[in-house]
């Protein structure tokens, strides 16, 4: 079934159908789906057929590709008991890609390292700080040699959300520490998804 045949969903604002709405509303309307609904609570933004065809695209991928679920999972951070962190994770992971993708390495460099610490001091409860989950981390191999050397520049780099510090370290960001920060922070995340 192509796009094209499913049944439609109509705008309760302007009469107009489309399988669903959401685009549709935050452009014509400038309404994002929540304010919409607000606005009309029994308002439906997608029609039935269009989320069966969704599914269907979605189980057709994972049995195209037996290691998505496992890609996917990796990012969802079902590894960390606390689930309002987790929530908080992927925020900032899906914020992480985004910054690394479009050039911005200062917020890529924060937002990772941020993850980084969180994962480490969650999965080792008994350190007191950061550099303590990270020596835990390290002793217990949960990263390597090379990655706790290098997690050690994350934690000095971090500190550059200060401007002043930044200034007077002389520092520089770049891609290199933000491509750096991003794929310790993917190895960690496999490694604890197991």
């Amino acid at each position: 079934m192509s796009e094209t045949d499913h049944e439609k969903v109509t705008c309760m604002i302007c009469g107009k159908q489309f399988s669903t709405l959401g685009t549709h509303i935050n452009r014509a309307h400038n309404l994002s789906a929540m304010e919409y609904r607000s606005r009309f609570p029994d308002a439906i933004l997608i029609s039935g057929e269009h989320k069966e065809w969704l599914s269907n695209l979605v189980k057709k991928r994972f049995l195209q590709d037996p290691t998505l679920r496992q890609k996917v999972s990796s990012r969802t951070f079902d590894f960390i008991n606390n689930k309002k962190l987790s929530l908080l994770l992927q925020r900032d992971y899906k914020s992480a890609r985004i910054c690394l993708k479009n050039s911005l390495w200062k917020p890529s460099i924060i937002l990772y390292g941020s993850i980084i610490e969180a994962i480490l001091t969650e999965k080792h409860p008994h350190s007191k700080d950061f550099y303590g989950a990270l020596k835990l981390a390290y002793k217990n191999k949960d990263i390597s040699e090379r990655e706790y050397y290098r997690i050690q520049i994350i934690r000095d780099l971090r500190n550059f959300v200060h401007l002043h510090k930044e200034l007077s370290e002389g520092e520089e960001i770049n891609k290199y520490w933000a491509k750096t920060f991003a794929e310790i922070c993917e190895s960690i995340i496999r490694r604890f998804n197991k």
